[in-house]
């Protein structure tokens, strides 16, 4: 089957030569432009390529992140001025001239730029950087990678990782409510709740990670420039705790050219729940002209419950409301030096639990003995320098956080194993802290030769203290207190080498150590103390084939999680919970193709790859519902994933889909699931779609879609004993935006043909999982208004 496939691939890059010249256009050179300002950029670029280029207009311009290859010259010139807000026209036979681009509407008198407007192109699409390159275009990354346009999400409402899930291949989000939930790529999913174990997705914000052994912070996506989704594991690149791939917010840099800003309000009314609405602020201060500016977002959202309580005679539970502030700045030191710095804080509160229990007759009523609020705190400081050494690129970065949560679970039913009357509560606070430094070096080594090398180190505390009572104010029949410490240190090397003008091979490797020291006391346990670590290597190896409109390529990677303890009781007979949980690993190969076709109108991607996932770490919940971490055993997971998108004048379609098959296939004797078990919380394929027209009526700019997507069903295997299954859900959005100078206004509505599918089948784990459904929130309308100045 192997030597079937290579064959086919051999075939296929065959027949793609002759396409090669005719999406280049024009003469071939080999050309080789470090990162520099882009002045000396072009000056170098047009020496190697025996053009004139006047720079004249390049003084203002921001620096280029340099070139490599065999180029036409137009495609080179493109890739030079990619994010210098500047570009490159040409004034006659091999004569060229820089422009400055009209600047994202940096000045009071903004308006909206007709649709087709005769401004220069670029031919290359953005830089993405979750792949730790700085002059990887995306239309040419050898990855499962996307990238979402910011202010494609702005207009469609998008605040949050559901919405970005409905629009690409893979992601998964599971839906205990804002600030409770996990994230999950291409069907390599651990469990339910988050614990103890660290996440399988690393989550950044401008390469600040977010989340270790918590659930996703759930930062509302204000003022974001893109959003990128690297997918596989990515020990090398990353280090622990991306064994699933890399989801990477990619904020709006402060603009050091001007004061603008902007002020949204919305409004949001949910069929049978109660209403909501956001108020959003973005201010953007320079205080050095082109070298020193601020930027400030900040928002209050509020979005009703739709959850009623029969016994609780609650009406609309389920409230949220998240209020944030991030402010950052941006420093210009000289040409060569740039430093960037910034702070976030937010904070999530929800009342209720978002679970019904009462069937499909009620999908959004239930019945319990307590409410379950909980609690979501998230704060951070950052600083990173960028500079050029003349011979090398260096990029320093740190970053400290503290991540506070707060849940409550009504533990009624085991009350009595508990020594209560009729009423348990399951309280659980976690306070998190984390410290992470890196020095990165990057250079060339002659025309075909790039690397990078550096030094990483962190620091992580996470304190949770656990307690059951009766909720009421009453005794405490049971707590635990657990410290655990984490410090992981890793030297790491990549190298690219160009074998041939098409044909490149990068291999790197993560030298790494992570350790673990562990505290606990449980109520009726002897104390505990333990230490533990894990040292190895995690490798990589891309092989990239680029004919021009297609990039074929051919990945191994690898993705790793240190080990950990349980506090509490232990298992009886070798039955988990065990005392120490081993560490688990991700061994990854993909094969894929990325293709730009007929003048770029048609992109895409599609890939095959396989998974094999070794002593799988798992949140679970014990006999008295506390919870713990297991070891389920090896799993695999196989499957097909693609994206593709066309655009026909002011249309666009795009499409996602996924296939795979996330399986275990040898249990832990210790946690026996069975071998038929399915990895949890992931479906077996999804599929999504959108239609966007975009268009100039009179002196507005208008941008409608319509999406759809199909979610296959997923089971989730809790214990041994216990089975839940959702059997699928159709997803649904439709919305309309305009500007107008500096006025815009969009409506949307969310669930469109108001389905109460279940979408987790997942909320407590003291009520038997068959009686409890995650439908969808109900049919949501939304308008809001911006006023720009």
């Amino acid at each position: 089957m192997v030597r079937a496939f290579l064959s086919a691939l051999a075939a296929a890059l065959a027949a793609a030569a002759p396409m090669s010249a005719w999406a280049q256009g024009g003469a071939l050179v080999d050309v080789s432009v470090a990162p520099q300002p882009l002045r000396s950029a072009l000056i170098d670029f047009g020496l190697q390529a025996g053009i004139t280029i006047n720079a004249g207009g390049s003084d203002r311009c921001g620096s280029s992140r340099g070139v490599r290859g065999r180029l036409a010259a137009d495609r080179a010139l493109s890739r030079l001025t990619v994010g210098t807000h500047c570009a490159v026209i040409r004034v006659g036979p091999g004569a060229w001239r820089v422009v400055r681009l009209a600047a994202p509407a940096p000045a009071a008198a903004r308006t909206v730029a007709e649709v087709g407007a005769a401004t220069p192109r670029l031919l290359d699409d953005v830089v993405v950087t979750a792949a730790r390159s700085d002059h990887l275009l995306l239309s040419r990354a050898p990855y499962g990678l996307s990238s979402l346009d910011g202010l494609a999400l702005e207009r469609a409402g998008v605040t949050d990782l559901n919405g970005v899930a409905a629009r690409v291949a893979g992601l998964t989000v599971t839906n205990l409510g804002p600030g409770r939930d996990k994230v999950f790529i291409r069907g390599m999913a651990d469990g339910p709740v988050a614990g103890q174990t660290q996440a399988l997705v690393g989550l950044y914000l401008d390469d600040v990670r977010l989340t270790y052994d918590a659930p996703d912070p759930a930062l509302r996506l204000a003022d974001v420039e893109r959003i990128e989704v690297l997918r596989g594991p990515q020990g090398a690149l990353y280090g622990a705790g991306s064994m699933g791939g890399v989801v990477q917010v990619v904020s709006r840099a402060p603009d050091p050219t001007g004061f603008y800003g902007r002020i949204t309000g919305e409004a949001a009314a949910t069929a049978g729940g109660a209403p909501g609405g956001a108020a959003e602020m973005v201010v953007n201060l320079p205080l050095l002209s082109d070298r020193l500016a601020v930027r400030l977002v900040g928002y209050d959202e509020i979005a009703g419950g739709y959850i009623d309580d029969a016994a609780l005679d609650l009406q609309d539970s389920g409230r949220m409301r998240r209020q944030g502030i991030r402010l950052s700045t941006l420093w210009r030191i000289n040409p060569a030096w740039t430093m960037k710095a910034g702070f976030l804080a937010q904070t999530i509160d929800l009342d209720d639990s978002q679970y019904a229990t009462s069937g499909p007759d009620a999908p959004y009523t239930r019945r319990r003995g307590l409410r379950e609020p909980s609690r979501n705190d998230f704060d951070g400081f950052w600083l990173s320098v960028d500079g050029d050494l003349g011979w090398v690129q260096l990029r320093a970065s740190s970053s400290i956080q503290s991540h506070g949560l707060d849940a409550r679970y009504d533990a009624s039913p085991s009350a009595l194993g508990f020594g209560l009357v009729d009423l348990a509560a399951l309280d659980q606070s976690d306070d998190l802290s984390a410290a992470v430094h890196e020095i990165r070096l990057s250079g060339d080594l002659g025309a075909r030769t790039s690397w990078s090398a550096g030094l990483f180190f962190s620091e992580y505390t996470h304190n949770r203290t656990l307690s059951v009572s009766d909720g009421r104010g009453g005794a405490v029949a049971l707590q635990q207190h657990r410290r655990d410490h984490v410090d992981e240190a890793a030297l790491f090397v990549d190298a690219g080498y160009a074998v041939t003008d098409d044909l490149k091979v990068t291999a790197g490797a993560r030298l790494f150590r992570t350790g673990l020291e562990h505290r606990s006391e449980t109520t009726g346990v002897e104390p505990f103390a333990g230490d533990d670590e894990l040292v190895g290597v995690a490798p990589r190896l891309v092989v990239e084939y680029d004919r021009g409109p297609i990039v074929f390529y051919a990945l191994a990677t690898e993705g790793y999680r240190g080990p950990g303890f349980n506090a509490g009781s232990v298992g009886p007979g070798g039955q988990q919970p065990l005392r120490a949980v081993r560490s688990d690993e991700i061994v990854a190969s993909e094969l894929g193709a990325r293709f730009s076709l007929l003048d770029d109108r048609l992109r895409g991607r599609a890939a095959v790859f396989v998974a094999d996932w070794r002593d799988i770490q798992s949140d679970r919940f014990d006999e008295q519902g506390l919870p713990f971490t297991a070891n389920l055993g090896d799993g695999r997971n196989r499957g097909l994933e693609g994206e593709v998108e066309w655009r026909a004048g002011s249309w666009t379609l795009d499409g996602h889909a996924v296939i795979n098959d996330p399986e275990l296939t040898r249990p832990d004797p210790g946690f026996a699931l069975g071998s038929d078990s399915r990895l949890p919380a992931v479906s077996d394929f999804s599929v999504q779609g959108g239609l966007a027209y975009e268009a100039r009526l009179a002196q507005a700019t208008v941008r409608s879609e319509l999406r759809l997507g199909y979610v296959g069903p997923s089971d989730i295997a809790l214990s041994p004993t216990s089975m839940s299954r959702s059997a699928g859900y159709l997803t649904s959005q439709i919305g309309i935006s305009a500007e107008i100078g500096r006025w815009g206004v969009r409506a949307s509505v969310d669930n469109l043909l108001n389905r109460d599918d279940d979408t987790f089948s997942f909320g407590n784990p003291y009520y038997p999982p068959g009686d409890i459904s995650t439908p969808q929130r109900p049919i949501t309308g939304r308008v809001a208004v911006t006023a720009r100045f």
